[in-house]
């Protein structure tokens, strides 16, 4: 199936339930796996067969896969060695495979560190590298020895294929070493850590390899990738008018910081977007006025005795609209405090909650109450949502699956966070982005995002959906663009006048 991505305990279970409840025996999987890889490595890397060929095996069942491969491709393999790392028990099947390696007379060297492979291998004269020896069971630190080898082989032109996941990475949070791959073959299905940390760096080109598990034992909550082959953008018909496409509200601004808004208006009307309103603050009218004719300015209600937002005018405001943003240079004053307090108490359509408007409620805990409506949306950064949630920045950025569910489940929220990986999660569903490149790492792109969401969501596209796709879509704009300038140089507003030509390529 496109798009799932397991957790480790996920996985087990699948393999166990294949096992245990359809009777095939785990050396079956094991012969599935690696015979499967080696066609891959096969079909993608036969020059590379031809010369001298490293295999890296453990003591579990990711070095049974490979001992598997090493007997299905040392036939033309001109040079193939197999490097036994680690110590221990091997596990019954690793073993079984291990004595059909040693009655084949392929080469078989034990190794503690990266001198026990010098002495018998010129490194400089390795093809190829199949890292088979940890697998998505590895935790915690690789050993000195193990980390020397990794060392080495990492500074080698060689190419390299990864045996489910770089062994070293964990598999629910990406962190660790590991040697890099040119491609990971992530077994049956890829894993969280393939996508995070550490893990998205070294595993390169992600290959899935079936291997005869059944999808009737897939979990109803797995994580879903969307890329390219799973977006699904808002539909459009011949026979629309503005009316069909939603009216999208965009809250915001404050002196001294006034084009944020702008560009979450411009970011909403180029997704398509049928009407775009402007509120800000009656005082800078002047300015907003000034904007493209196709956004329409509407100053934020006020009492006129204090200057203060009016909440029964502001409420009527809401209520014309299919979908509202609230929260770019809105300001953290009381007249900001008071112009969320009110969206969030009042507001019935698809909410779309960042930037400062964030930060207010990072600040005031009452406001976390209304996080639980489900047609509001936070989408904050990861300082932003350490802030929010109270837990330490290095902390988020070492488990963010894990502290991002504590957040969800405990105010039953929906939450789009952003960053290298970007995850959407509330209690049902999971879904991740990794499109985009350093070119969104400038002020104003979670503005322009804020504004996607918002007319993907006018447009009829479920929060979760128009959180996701939005990310998507932005992300592999800046991709596109980087084809023809260098990812540095891209703004925000590149990004929104692009849009149209990534839409199309989908």
């Amino acid at each position: 199936m496109k798009g799932i991505i397991l957790s480790k305990q996920q996985m087990q279970d699948m393999d166990r339930r294949t096992i245990e409840e359809l009777g095939v025996p785990s050396i079956v999987l094991m012969e599935a796996a690696g015979a499967k890889c080696a066609e891959y490595i096969r079909s993608r890397y036969i020059q590379n067969l031809k010369g001298k060929v490293l295999i890296l095996c453990g003591y579990g069942n990711n070095g049974g896969d490979g001992l598997v491969i090493a007997r299905h491709l040392h036939n033309e393999c001109q040079d193939l060695v197999i490097v036994l790392i680690g110590k221990g028990n091997m596990s019954p099947e690793t073993s079984q495979n291990m004595a059909l390696c040693k009655a084949l007379s392929i080469p078989i060297v034990p190794a503690s560190c990266v001198d026990d492979i010098t002495a018998i291998v010129n490194l400089n004269e390795i093809d190829l590298i199949i890292d088979a020896v940890y697998g998505i069971g590895f935790r915690g630190d690789l050993p000195e020895g193990m980390e020397s080898i990794v060392t080495a082989l990492d500074k080698l032109p060689s190419s390299a294929v990864a045996i489910d996941i770089a062994s070293g990475i964990e598999a629910d949070t990406g962190n660790g070493k590991a040697l890099r791959a040119d491609a990971t073959l992530a077994i049956a299905y890829p894993k969280y850590g393939h996508f995070l940390a550490s893990g998205r760096k070294c595993s390169g080109e992600l290959i899935t390899i079936p291997i005869g598990i059944p999808d009737e034992f897939l979990p109803e909550n797995c994580a879903k990738l969307l890329d390219a082959t799973t977006v699904e953008y808002p539909s459009r018909y011949p026979d629309a008018h503005k009316g069909s496409y939603g009216k999208v509200l965009i809250i915001g601004g404050s002196e001294g910081y006034l084009g944020s808004v702008n560009l979450a208006a411009k970011a909403a009307l180029r997704s398509g977007a049928g009407l775009v309103f402007l509120s800000s603050r009656k005082a800078l009218q002047a300015f907003y006025s000034s904007n493209p004719g196709e956004i329409m300015f509407t100053p934020l209600p006020e009492n006129p005795k204090s200057g203060m937002p009016d909440e029964s005018n502001l409420t009527a405001l809401l209520d014309k609209a299919t979908a509202l943003v609230i929260g770019p240079g809105l300001g953290l004053d009381e007249y900001a405090l008071k112009v969320l307090s009110t969206v969030l108490k009042h507001t019935q359509v698809p909410t779309i909650v960042d930037a400062d408007a964030i930060t207010l409620i990072s600040r005031n805990e009452m406001l976390k109450k209304s996080l639980s409506k489900p047609n509001i949306i936070l989408t904050p950064h990861l300082a932003e949502f350490s802030r929010l949630s109270g837990i330490d920045l290095k902390d988020i950025q070492s488990d963010p699956i894990s502290y991002l569910r504590r957040f969800v489940e405990e105010y039953d929220a929906r939450v789009l966070l952003k960053g290298y990986t970007t995850i959407f999660m509330d209690k049902h569903e999971t879904l991740l982005s990794i499109a985009g490149n350093d070119g969104l790492a400038t002020g104003g792109s979670g503005d322009v995002l804020s504004g996607i969401i918002a007319a993907f969501a006018a447009q009829g596209l479920p929060l979760s959906r128009a959180s996701i796709t939005a990310a998507y879509l932005m992300g592999s704009t800046a991709e596109q663009i980087a084809k023809h300038r260098v990812p540095r140089s891209i703004l925000p507003t590149d990004i929104i006048e692009n849009l149209f030509m990534e839409m199309q390529h989908a």
